[in-house]
């Protein structure tokens, strides 16, 4: 097994800094202003044109709240096909965020909500595979 490359190394921590940004469906200025970055060179790192500090490394891991190590994983995937448990992950942190000042009966409510609507969405595409088989 060869040892990668520097620039391949800025390439792999780039691919997933953007992954897990994407996933959290944060823009690169929400991103950079959270880092005391610029988007243009939050732009430069995440194409592996530039290289980042391990503090910079370390500070993304907290905020993203996963493991320096899911910086440096090298595997391949296809940024419009996410894998659903990431779209799952980054709606349930949206879902978390969005009710944290809530009390139990604002919960319970949205929780109806969000249950109604999966039942009306699941509903729609019964209905459309049933128009499609006619």
């Amino acid at each position: 097994m060869t040892k990668p490359t520097k620039e391949q190394i800025r390439k792999i921590i780039g691919k997933n800094i953007r992954r897990e940004r994407l996933l959290r469906d944060i823009s690169i200025e929400a991103f950079a202003t959270m880092m005391g970055l610029t988007p243009g060179f939050i732009g430069l790192i995440e194409r592996g044109q530039r290289g980042t500090t391990s503090s910079c490394i370390y500070q993304i891991s907290k905020l993203f709240d996963i493991s320096t190590d899911v910086l440096f994983e090298n595997h391949e995937y296809d940024e419009n096909e996410l894998p659903e448990i990431y779209k799952e992950k980054a709606l349930h942190e949206k879902i978390s965020n969005l009710t944290l000042d809530f009390n139990q009966k604002e919960l319970a409510y949205a929780a109806n909500m969000l249950f109604t609507l999966r039942g009306l969405r699941e509903l729609q595409t019964i209905e459309d595979s049933e128009d499609s088989n006619e």
